[in-house]
């Protein structure tokens, strides 16, 4: 088997769909499957590079698509004096091309921001099929981009098998374009392409019926396959207690004003403050904070005594900032279809989980429902001060999960149960 997988965001980057899909191509390669992967050169790495036996060939988007990264690449969170709550001159040219960059470029691609993108992956795509005799062909969305790809070369190449594996869905998202020039396009595009792939894989069942109720005469190929997790030795557990310290949550991840804002949390924040003025607490956000720094501001309070933008770090020290941490903080993305793939990674370490909704449809919310150290406070519970009451009971509660219960919960999520429904899926032929 020789497998093509098209994938927008890639090795080295630290993105959800690199930590998905390069480990699964490394694993395939170990198992014997000779495995090649188109990626987005984003103005940064190496045309082409092999790692670990998985080979990465890297294309063009030309000036206009690499110009976001000429300007993205120096404005990293680390820029900011986050103590002083200001923003810099670096942070500042950020904000203003991002609000030109809305206000025009982003209002005319489509289907997505990487469409330039696919005029050097095709051509290069169609080559490596043909010299490598490629039989099997994988394209991962996010970017829908991918998808588009996948279209052409499906079309150009008849006897390849195509899994269109969709990650964040496209046509029912409001954030992927100017849905009021393209909306129609964009689902009748979609359908397009669940009609000629061979196989559409989904992250959820909600997403599932979702796509069943767009498409009902494609349900037969439409399957769900999870967020993947990769465990690891690393012993998470944290002996001191509650009484001997400040209690510590940590956020991981991205925020953004608007698809996951930490507005609803600041506000509840605010009433703990006036509610318990002595209770000892930190919240530690690590990650891509950048587009929401003003939101954190008009907290000066909150910015001074309780709240710590620490910007990102390493997947070294990550198991470290977990352990350290007696809560982990998940804040609820506003589309009910989106899932976070660190979720999986926050339950693995048996810590509890403070999960902030955005919107009463949470996926999170959804999702914790299987792990007993959860609590989620919904959108119409923020302004109640019973909210404030119950996180703070579950903050000071003590709870722990045994080892046992956390495997027969994660079972479905486990990197090798994942990676070989993966593989089961594409082993079908050709109709």
């Amino acid at each position: 088997m020789k497998i093509l997988i098209v994938s927008y965001d890639f090795y080295p980057e630290a993105k959800p769909n690199t930590y998905r899909w390069f480990n699964i191509a490394k694993k395939w390669v170990d198992e014997g499957i000779e495995v090649h992967v188109i990626t987005a050169n984003k103005n940064a790495y190496l045309e082409f590079e092999e790692i670990e036996g998985v080979k990465i060939y890297r294309t063009t988007e030309y000036f206009l698509g690499n110009l976001k990264y000429k300007f993205r690449g120096n404005l990293q969170i680390n820029s900011l004096d986050m103590n002083k709550q200001r923003i810099t001159f670096k942070v500042a040219v950020k904000k203003m091309f991002r609000k030109i960059y809305d206000l025009t470029w982003s209002n005319l691609y489509w289907p997505d921001h990487s469409f330039l993108w696919q005029f050097s992956a095709v051509p290069m795509a169609s080559k490596i099929i043909d010299e490598n005799k490629i039989d099997k062909l994988i394209t991962v969305s996010w970017t829908f981009s991918a998808h588009r790809i996948g279209y052409k070369l499906a079309n150009k190449h008849k006897n390849l098998y195509w899994l269109a594996d969709t990650i964040d869905p496209f046509s029912y998202n409001a954030k992927v374009n100017n849905t009021f020039l393209y909306g129609k396009l964009n689902r009748a595009f979609e359908k397009k392409i669940f009609e000629k792939a061979d196989l559409n894989c989904v992250l959820t069942d909600r997403i599932r019926k979702k796509y069943v109720s767009l498409f009902p005469n494609l349900e037969n190929k439409i399957v769900v396959n999870n967020n993947v997790f990769i465990p690891t030795d690393y012993n998470y557990s944290n002996e001191k207690s509650l009484e001997e310290k400040k209690i510590k949550i940590v956020f991981l991840g991205t925020l953004s004003t608007s698809t996951r804002s930490p507005e609803n949390l600041l506000i509840l924040l605010k009433k703990l403050v006036i509610r318990y003025p002595d209770l000892n607490f930190t919240f530690d956000f690590y990650g891509d904070l950048t587009d929401t720094v003003i939101l954190f501001q008009q907290y000066p309070q909150l910015l001074n005594d309780h709240i710590k933008l620490n910007g990102f770090i390493d997947r070294t020290q990550l198991n470290l900032v977990i352990k350290n941490a007696d809560v982990l903080l998940n804040i609820g993305n506003n589309n009910e279809y989106q899932e976070p793939s660190k979720l999986i990674e926050y339950m693995y370490s048996g810590k509890k989980i403070l999960n902030i909704c955005s919107i009463m449809n949470d996926t999170s919310a959804e999702l914790l429902k299987i792990y007993p150290l959860s609590l989620s406070i919904f959108s119409d519970e923020i302004d109640r001060m019973e909210s404030v009451e119950k996180m703070v009971d579950f903050f000071q509660k003590d709870a722990i999960i045994d080892e046992e219960s956390l495997k027969s919960i994660l079972k479905d999520y486990l990197f090798e149960n994942v990676a070989n429904k993966y593989l089961s899926f594409i082993s079908e032929r050709k109709q």
